[in-house]
């Protein structure tokens, strides 16, 4: 989300106080109705926090995973409350100043509890996805080597076996874990083995270095499928 629709956000929120204020008007002013309002006040201020963690985190409002339900559940709060305000406004002179405040009580603690909840969701979802590029991170950057070094040969046949490489790269696991680590380590030195012999233009050396990455590729796919 862009800093146009935060700004847009910032202005609805406004809005909605103000429409709320003016909606209060006809009440009459007494301890119940300063309780409503108090309490209400606490949930227009949730939408501004609400925002401000999502532009912290930079997310993006399409995505429904990071935002949509930290959104929705700080929309939902401030529905409720305002509901709820009103219909103890409206009946202020009837209903006890301790039932009023037990009522806000338990608005305010459902909300806050909801939305902490959805905080620390969207908190492991953001670290899997930081875990999930560090593994992946790995076969990104030997595919990116292979492209590469294909770009960089001017044999025609050598560029053909780096192309059966990279192929083979590209369909390869893209996941890394610790079981995989020294078999990814033994790809990578011979990588910068081929590396050597395709820029040489040495055919036989670049073809019997792909086919040996080749098996150990198959291998470590072998060892991702059943080695979990």
């Amino acid at each position: 989300m862009n800093r146009k629709k935060y700004l847009r956000g910032y202005i609805l929120i406004a809005f909605v106080f103000l429409i709320y204020n003016i909606a209060t008007i006809p009440f009459a002013k007494n301890i119940v109705f300063r309780t409503a309002y108090f309490f209400s006040v606490i949930a227009i201020l949730m939408q501004v926090y609400t925002l401000y963690e999502m532009a912290k985190g930079q997310a993006l409002i399409k995505d429904r995973v990071y935002d949509f339900p930290m959104l929705r559940n700080s929309v939902l709060y401030l529905i409720v409350q305002i509901a709820a305000s009103l219909i103890l406004m409206g009946f202020s002179v009837k209903i006890p100043v301790f039932a009023a405040v037990l009522i806000e009580m338990v608005i305010l603690a459902v909300a806050v509890m909801g939305f902490f909840v959805v905080r620390a969701a969207r908190t492991e979802v953001f670290r899997q996805d930081a875990e999930l590029e560090e593994e992946l991170i790995k076969m990104k950057e030997l595919q990116s080597r292979a492209n590469l070094l294909i770009s960089q040969c001017e044999e025609a046949q050598i560029q053909e076996i780096l192309h059966k490489l990279a192929e083979e790269i590209h369909y390869s696991n893209p996941l890394s874990k610790g079981i995989t680590e020294e078999i990814e380590e033994e790809i990578s030195v011979l990588f910068t083995e081929i590396e050597a012999a395709a820029l040489d233009g040495n055919t036989e050396s670049t073809s019997g270095l792909c086919e040996r990455i080749t098996g150990l590729l198959r291998e470590r796919d072998r060892i991702c499928k059943y080695g979990k």
